[in-house]
């Protein structure tokens, strides 16, 4: 009997024992499995064609970068530029310029790299282009750039300063309104509240209806007054088909010749197309000279004074008083100082009163404006071959609040045939 108990026991433990080993066999294969599983899941996100949502930059002042240097976005500019050098082959390049003011905070002497400054996006980092890239142009806002100081590799002593812009040429013109596009100086971006905010209002500024203020449609179609809503057409040819040939009767050459009173995306859009839909239908022996550019510089918040005053001309003619139009920064420095042209179809200034805006062609009441975003529109295009053809120069100056009302709007325009 207690042979008997004894190897029941023995069996009974035995049992015991592989039951727990099984276990542990079990488990360790689930256990594999599950992390194999993970892995493969891990394997078919990594290979996932889908691209990841860009993050925003952070809305907030620039952090000071230690032993390094203090760098604020003070202005910044998009440049679109296209010709074709009497070709059918249109060149177009692309241009997103920052105007930066580099602080020195640190109590030694710093060596300021030029190539530490990138603009980065998701898959791409954009390095500063030569300087001689940028075209020269008619109009305003190309002059300012030529007169920009350009950036370069410099000893910044402490507490010292520097100013300057810093070129990039990118894959688009709207580059500055892409989210995920990072200006960093080394790892640190570079940006501000104030930065964030300006984009808003310079997509305001872009797609604002300027026939509002101006009382004026965007485009003019014979230099005669015959404004319009509607943009330029392309000509159509009218085809007799004949035995599988077809024979032009008659070709509506559209609208060759047309002007811009004012200039927004959309306008400059429409003029981008139609020449480039136009110079296909051109012959070899006579291929137009194509050439188009748009300019915008903004700049962030300031708090603003706008006064006019008259000046004295001279030509030779002999003297006569203009009025001119002033703004100034909150520390009296001037931002800039254009003409109050005659309201006419060639220009004109128009300033937001009660929710209307109101023309003004001499002197003008002072005005405070805080926290305030300038826009600086530039618009030049030709299309024609030597003296035939059509010119057309725009230039703007926006003010828009800190609601985003466009507060003053100025512009004025050169039309020519040649």
């Amino acid at each position: 009997m207690k042979k008997l108990s004894v190897i029941c026991l023995l069996v009974v433990g035995i049992i015991l024992i592989s039951g727990c080993i099984d276990g542990e066999k079990t488990n360790s294969k689930t256990s594999n499995s599950s992390q194999s599983s993970m892995n493969e899941t891990s394997k078919e996100t990594s290979a996932s064609p889908s691209t990841p949502t860009p993050a925003l930059p952070e809305i907030s002042q620039p952090e000071l970068m230690q032993g390094e240097f203090d760098i604020n976005i003070t202005s910044y500019y998009f440049v679109y530029l296209r010709e074709n050098g009497l070709t059918f082959d249109l060149i177009e390049k692309n241009y997103a310029i920052y105007h930066l003011s580099i602080k020195n905070n640190d109590t030694n002497a710093l060596n300021f790299s030029i190539n530490k400054l990138q603009l980065h996006t998701v898959n791409q980092v954009f390095i500063p282009a030569d300087p001689g890239t940028i075209l020269k142009s008619q109009g305003w806002v190309f002059s300012e750039i030529e007169n920009e100081i350009r950036l370069n590799d410099t000893l910044l002593h402490p507490d010292q300063t520097l100013e300057g812009i810093i070129i990039f040429q990118v894959d688009n013109y709207t580059t500055l309104f892409d989210r995920s596009f990072s200006l960093r100086y080394n790892t640190t971006s570079i940006t501000s509240t104030s930065y964030e905010k300006s984009l808003e209002a310079l997509t305001v500024a872009e797609q604002f209806d300027y026939s509002i203020p101006f009382h004026i449609p965007p485009y003019d179609r014979n230099l005669n007054g015959d404004y319009s809503y509607d943009p330029p057409e392309l000509g159509v040819s009218y085809v007799w088909t004949i035995w599988g040939r077809d024979y032009v009767l008659y070709t509506d050459p559209g609208d060759y010749y047309f002007w811009t009173n004012w200039v927004n995306r959309s306008v400059f859009e429409s003029i981008k197309k139609h020449d480039e839909m136009l110079l296909p239908k051109q012959k070899p022996g006579n291929i137009p000279s194509v050439k188009i550019a748009y300019a915008v510089k903004v700049i962030p918040e300031q708090d603003l004074t706008v006064r006019s005053g008259e000046v004295w001309h001279t030509t030779n003619e002999g003297k006569y008083k203009k009025t001119q139009l002033y703004v100034v920064d909150d520390i009296g420095e001037e931002l800039f100082n254009k003409s109050i042209p005659p309201w006419d179809d060639r220009g004109g200034l128009a300033i937001l009163d009660n929710q209307t805006y109101r023309p003004f062609s001499g002197n003008m009441p002072q005005m405070f404006i805080p926290q305030a975003t300038i826009v600086h529109f530039s618009f030049n295009s030709r299309y024609g071959v030597t003296v035939d053809g059509r010119l057309m120069f725009n230039n703007q100056d926006i003010i828009l609040d800190e609601q985003y009302n466009i507060i003053l709007a100025r512009y004025d325009n050169m039309k020519a045939v040649g």
